[in-house]
């Protein structure tokens, strides 16, 4: 969350940022980070998550940054178990989602 949370600080310029989780199923909560910031190109959403990677070149020069952040939030993210994804338009923001599954504990009496 904090990775998705920097980022979205990062690229957001002027608009908004919201940030929350719902529970749409009884076995997965979803959390997302929404933002109005400058968006990914649909060719470039996947490989974002990639190591070293960002969504293209100039983002390096104007914005900084490794390329590592997504892809430790990815790292993170699978190995409790759940999946990570982005829907973003350029100029019109992104929204990224992730998943963790939720485990109820057994009622003791």
């Amino acid at each position: 969350m904090t990775n998705l949370l920097t980022n979205a600080f990062k690229f957001t310029n002027a608009g908004f940022i919201e940030f929350g989780y719902y529970q749409e199923n009884i076995d997965d909560i979803i959390f997302y980070v929404s933002d109005s910031g400058i968006g990914i190109e649909k060719k470039n959403q996947d490989k974002i998550f990639n190591r070293f990677t960002q969504a293209d070149e100039k983002i390096q020069s104007q914005y900084g940054g490794t390329g590592l952040g997504l892809s430790i939030s990815a790292g993170y993210v699978e190995l409790m178990g759940g999946k990570i994804w982005v829907e973003s338009e350029p100029e019109k923001g992104s929204v990224f989602y992730f998943t963790i599954p939720f485990l109820q504990s057994p009622v003791k009496d």
